[in-house]
């Protein structure tokens, strides 16, 4: 269900308005989220990545390039990606849609800690303490 919400979200905001910022903060910020995501699948590699809050079966645990910092880059990614997007054609329901999106990949996270948690257990659990889940020094 979660997966639903998010891919809903990510396709409303990008069919009921512009797909490329006017300004260039704004295509800076949708870059720079293009290519976060880009990246920490690069790392993270296609065989490991899964779309559904779960760890693949014989995943690996992941920890360099954007990992290093940050647990979960492609979450984030996804939101500095749409927020120039969403801002450039602000609407209420755009905005709901944003929060909701954010709110839903909170969720997903938090199934998807505990999942990794059972797979890798203390390395995860050591790997929570040195990193940030999504906002450097903040989360």
């Amino acid at each position: 269900m979660l997966v639903g919400i998010q891919l809903s979200s990510l396709t409303y905001l990008l069919v009921s308005g512009p797909i490329f910022a006017h300004s260039w903060d704004g295509l800076l910020l949708e870059t720079a989220g293009v290519f976060l995501g880009l990246w920490a699948i690069y790392i993270a590699g296609i065989h490991n990545v899964n779309v559904a809050p779960k760890p693949k079966p014989g995943g690996v645990l992941i920890t360099h390039g954007p990992y290093r910092i940050l647990r979960h880059p492609m979450y984030l990614a996804q939101v500095v990606a749409v927020i120039p997007l969403v801002n450039m054609h602000l609407t209420a329901l755009r905005l709901i849609v944003l929060f909701l999106l954010a709110f839903t990949l909170l969720l997903k996270i938090n199934y998807e800690e505990k999942g990794l948690i059972r797979q890798f257990g203390e390395e995860y659990k050591t790997y929570q303490k040195r990193s940030f889940r999504v906002l450097p020094f903040l989360y």
